[in-house]
C-alpha cells in the first residue's frame, strides 16, 4: 500500500518545539465508535483513592516475579496537580501458606503525566503506580 503523500510538511519532536496545531478531527475515523463523557457511570471508580487496582502478576524468572497495582486517581484536566508516588507505599507481604504472610518485599512508585505548556490543552497525570519485585526464595508458582 502506498503512503499518501501531502504538500504540507509535517514535523517531529526533534524539530521542536514548536507551536501546537489544532486540526479538525474526521468523523469518518471514528466508525461507529463513541467517547464516553468523563461522568458516564460506566467511567465511575467504585473503590476508595488507596485500595489497590488492575493487580497484575508478571513472571520474570522460574523463581521471581513482578507485582504491580494501581493507587490512587489518575486526573484529567487544564489545572491539575500529579500526586506524589512516595505518598502510598509499595509492599507486598507473601507466603507459601493461605492466611500467613511472613514475607514482605518493597518496591518502587511512579507516576506518569503528561502536562502541557500551552493554553487550551488539558494535561494528564496518572494514579500511583506500584511495581514491587519477589524473588529468590521459592518458585513462583507456589505463591498464594
Amino acid at each position: 500500500m502506498a503512503a499518501a503523500s501531502t504538500s504540507q510538511h509535517v514535523p517531529t519532536t526533534l524539530e521542536g518545539p514548536f507551536e501546537p496545531v489544532t486540526r479538525r478531527f474526521d468523523p469518518s475515523l471514528r466508525r461507529g465508535s463513541q467517547d464516553l463523557p468523563m461522568h458516564h457511570p460506566r467511567l465511575t471508580k467504585n473503590v476508595t483513592s488507596n485500595f489497590p487496582e488492575q493487580i497484575a502478576l508478571a513472571l520474570s524468572t522460574p523463581t521471581s516475579m513482578w507485582v504491580s497495582w494501581l493507587t490512587g486517581d489518575s486526573q484529567i484536566g487544564v489545572n491539575i496537580t500529579p500526586v506524589d508516588p512516595t505518598a502510598v507505599g509499595s509492599e507486598v507481604w507473601y507466603g507459601k501458606e493461605s492466611g500467613k504472610y511472613s514475607e514482605k518485599r518493597s518496591g518502587v512508585s511512579v507516576v506518569y503525566s503528561q502536562l502541557y505548556p500551552f493554553e487550551g490543552l488539558w494535561n494528564y497525570t496518572s494514579a500511583i503506580i506500584h511495581h514491587v519485585r519477589i524473588d529468590g526464595k521459592f518458585p513462583a508458582q507456589h505463591l498464594v
